[in-house]
This record gives structure tokens, C-alpha cells and sequence, in this order.
């Protein structure tokens, strides 16, 4: 299934609000994990602004999907996107080269 990246960046000042809307936004992905209406989320975390992870600046994951669309309607859905916690959501296939596993090996 093809693979998709959302990568969002929080406004800011918008610490308070990222951990009001905190819960139900991982209830939300914990409820795609296995796949649920065409989405399954493959990997996520919080950006975070340095190596210290108690301060984060955003939202990374990867999912599978079969049309962009889908992933736009994921994102869309979220508790955090809802909230308007993000300044900028961007949504991409991601055509991944390395670590894929239909590719026996790199090429350059």
C-alpha cells in the first residue's frame, strides 16, 4: 500500500492547547494503528525543538493509504488539526527508497 507523510508544524505559544486537545489526539491515532476507514498509521511522534522530548514543536507520521485524499481526510479529522493547533500541516506520498522492503537493495 502506498506511503504518505504528514509533518506539522504548531504555532506558537501553542504549548497549552497541544496538551489540552493531547488525549483525544492519541486516541485518535491509537485507533489507526491497526487500520481503521482506509488508514493505517505506521509510525508517529511529536517533533520536539531540541534533545530534550518535554518540549515538542510539532507532529511527524507516516501511513498507509490508498489515495492522498484519504490521508487529507486523517488529517482533517484529528483532534489536533480541529483545535487549530498546527501553523502548517503539509501532506505528501512519500516514495521511500531506503529501508523499503520491495527493494532488495539502494541504488543510487
Amino acid at each position: 500500500m502506498p506511503l504518505y507523510l504528514r509533518i506539522c508544524f504548531d504555532k506558537a505559544g501553542s504549548g497549552d492547547l497541544r496538551k489540552e486537545v493531547l488525549k483525544t489526539h492519541r486516541e485518535y491515532i491509537g485507533a489507526h494503528i491497526p487500520g481503521k476507514n482506509g488508514i493505517k498509521v505506521v509510525q508517529a511522534g511529536p517533533m520536539c525543538v531540541s534533545d530534550d522530548t518535554s518540549v515538542n514543536c510539532g507532529s511527524f507520521l507516516v501511513l498507509e493509504a490508498e489515495a492522498l485524499e484519504d490521508v487529507q481526510r486523517f488529517h482533517n479529522e484529528d483532534p489536533f488539526t480541529r483545535a487549530q493547533l498546527f501553523e502548517r500541516a503539509d501532506v505528501v506520498r512519500w516514495d521511500r527508497h531506503v529501508g523499503n522492503p520491495d527493494q532488495a537493495e539502494y541504488k543510487p
